[in-house]
């Protein structure tokens, strides 16, 4: 004998549910109470790595040069009029091959919150219950992660052009004495194009800085479709004026246009200091990192297991260092 199943009822619920509502279709809906600390995955590793990559940052243009624990030598080849007249004779042209090695910094971002604050703050209600067990699955903590990404990012970015490891700054800045950035080498390096006369950039004399780099510089780097102005921001802001003021041109400044400079790209360095001026391509450029094994992301440490202090610790370590292959191929102004 045929049985027909016309209800399903569950024994920790209080109503039941009609086969019906399975065979038509209809979208049945459960509610569930769950605990406020467990309503929110925190990733730190994700926030991390933002930070390291730097997106929309100048680095984050350069070619990547990751797994580096200490320092890496790249090679470079240079060849001589390949192409001559056809002839029984082997004239072979001269190659020339070179190498240059590249440093890491050792760094550290580190910082420390007070559980106390937390469990007295806004945010007390999305902590697991309990004194003794911190956990960082809970919303605020994304937002710590991501506004310590941020921050970290930042400071990267004015690293990758200001850093000076002869620096003697204090205070907030003082990480810019931890590595040397690309202006401290710029500066240093013979090899490349200096500008003539290192004045301040105004909306007077931006082009004919622009069109003294575009001169300088070799027309096989020009000629490449990686071409770039790096500026920063003052200078850009100049070039936006210079146009603007151009009315006979009719050109004039248009915001959510990409800038550029006679078709040439211009990207505004937000870490470079006032007047710089740096022309030549991205492939050129090196954000050399660790970032493939050793770090994984922001550590986190309960302190309260291990010296007793009701503080949480957040910790990573990483290797880190701008550069460049070859110095000949960039113009460089700095008032």
């Amino acid at each position: 004998m045929a049985t027909t199943l016309k209800t399903v009822k569950f024994t920790n619920l209080p109503f039941e549910f009609s086969v019906e509502d399975f065979n038509k279709g209809n979208k049945v809906e459960l509610a569930m109470t769950v605990d406020t600390s467990a309503d929110y995955a925190t990733n730190a590793n994700d926030y991390f790595r933002a930070a390291m990559i730097g997106e929309n940052s100048t680095r984050s243009r350069f070619r990547q040069v990751l797994g580096v624990k200490d320092r890496i030598k790249l090679g470079t080849a240079v060849f001589d009029s390949l192409i001559k007249d056809g002839a029984c004779d082997f004239d072979p042209s001269d190659s020339t091959i070179s190498q240059k090695t590249f440093e890491v910094c050792p760094l550290m971002v580190g910082t420390s919150v007070c559980i106390e604050d937390l469990e007295t703050s806004f945010v007390s209600d999305q902590i697991a219950k309990g004194s003794r067990d911190f956990s960082d699955q809970f919303a605020f903590m994304n937002y710590f992660y991501e506004t310590l990404s941020n921050s970290t990012a930042d400071e990267m970015e004015y690293l990758t052009w200001r850093g000076d490891s002869s620096g003697t700054l204090t205070g907030a800045t003082e990480y810019l004495n931890t590595c040397d950035g690309l202006e401290a080498k710029l500066t240093a390096d013979s090899d490349v194009i200096d500008s003539t006369g290192n004045t301040a950039i105004n909306s007077a004399n931006v082009i004919s800085k622009l069109v003294e780099a575009r001169n300088a510089l070799p027309v096989a780097v020009k000629n490449r479709t990686d071409f770039v102005y790096m500026v920063s921001t003052n200078v850009m802001e100049a070039y936006m004026d210079a146009v603007s003021e151009n009315k006979a041109s009719g050109q004039y400044y248009i915001e959510g246009l990409t800038p550029n400079f006679q078709g040439v790209e211009m990207f505004k360095a937000d870490g470079a200091s006032n007047d710089v001026i740096v022309a030549g391509n991205w492939r050129n450029f090196l954000n050399v990192q660790d970032l493939l094994t050793d770090e994984s992301g922001f550590e986190v440490v309960d302190f309260y297991k291990t010296t007793l202090s009701r503080k949480i610790g957040v910790r990573t370590d990483f290797k880190f260092s701008p550069d460049y292959i070859l110095g000949e191929e960039i113009f460089f102004h700095k008032a």
